[in-house]
């Protein structure tokens, strides 16, 4: 019984730090006029779209169901640290 806890506890540990990388989930809805929508979800749902924000690339795609990750290999929190360090810098008087 003890493997069946230890396999649960890898596939949590795995999914969880797929999301901290910035990966994620994504799926497509058919709309009328043959246009696709494409829903993406990550533990990042804050950060604005690109351009402004990080951009998610397919890394694996099923077609209509896949994993995306950051384009840069990237984590988002990287990009989060570097835009709040440069908005701190840019208050400060110069030396």
């Amino acid at each position: 019984m003890r493997i069946v806890e230890r396999i649960f506890q890898l596939t949590v540990f795995v999914v969880a730090a797929f999301m901290v990388w910035g990966g994620g989930f994504f799926w497509r809805e058919p709309l009328v006029d043959n246009f696709t929508r494409t829903n993406t979800y990550t533990l990042y749902r804050t950060v604005p779209p690109p351009p402004a924000g990080p951009r998610f690339c397919p890394l694996v795609d099923t077609g209509e169901y896949g994993l995306v990750g950051p384009c840069n290999f990237v984590p988002p929190f990287v990009w989060w640290l570097e835009r709040r360090s440069k908005e701190k810098s840019f208050g400060l008087a110069p030396a």
